[in-house]
This record gives structure tokens, sequence and C-alpha cells, in this order.
């Protein structure tokens, strides 16, 4: 006579599974995605230039285009989510996005010469 339990032990099993992989998977997602440290905004008022070379992680909300530059890029206004302070990012051709105002980013964005904001890639969060 066969055993009744171990359909039931396997019917509890897989969905158990299939949660727990899930599980994981959404967070090696996020953790991979936050490898950048947060941009801050006092550092940066501070001194940019002591920035200068370093990968962040900005989580922002657009605000206006500024200027659309000769060479594709365009330079835009956004509101950084933790302090609610306006800056100035430079958004280099080669990155698509149809940006609206008051759509919030999270950009991974590299302190470039002069204090200035480059924008390396962006979703939408």
């Amino acid at each position: 006579m066969k055993s009744k339990t171990a359909p039931i032990i396997i019917a509890i099993l897989i969905p158990v599974i299939s949660v727990m992989t899930a599980i994981a998977l959404i967070y090696l997602k996020k953790s991979s995605a936050s490898n950048d440290s947060e941009f801050s905004y006092a550092a940066y008022i501070a001194n940019p230039l002591s920035l200068n070379g370093n990968n962040y992680l900005l989580r922002a909300e657009f605000e206006l285009q500024l200027a659309s530059l000769d060479n594709g890029g365009r330079v835009v206004s956004v509101r950084d989510s933790a302090s609610g302070k306006k800056l100035a990012v430079f958004i280099p051709s080669g990155i698509e996005a149809n940006i609206m105002t008051h759509q919030r980013y999270e950009m991974d964005v590299t302190v470039g010469d002069g204090g200035r904001i480059i924008v390396n890639s962006m979703r939408k969060f």
C-alpha cells in the first residue's frame, strides 16, 4: 500500500520552494541595483570636487529640461528625493529615456570634472 503523505508533502513543498525562490530573486535584484552609495546633497554642495570620479545612486524627480546640447545630450533640473533640493544633471545622448516632468527616477550617476553630475543609467521607481 502506497503512503498518502508523500504526495501531500510534495504538494506543500512545491509552492514553498517557489515563493522562497521568488523572494530570493527580488532581494538579489534590489541589492545589485544599490551597489553605489546614496548621493549626498550636503557633501556635494560643501565640496563637489572632492566627489570627482565617484559613483552614486541618485533618486530624484525631474523638474524641467535646462538645455539641449549639440552632441545630443541634455541638461535637466531634478529634485533630489532625499533632500528636496534641486540639482542639474547631464544626460548623455546614449541614454534613451522619454523624460517627462514629475517622473521619479533612480539614477546611477558619476561626479565628473568640475563637479558635473553625469547620468550613467536610469530607471523609474
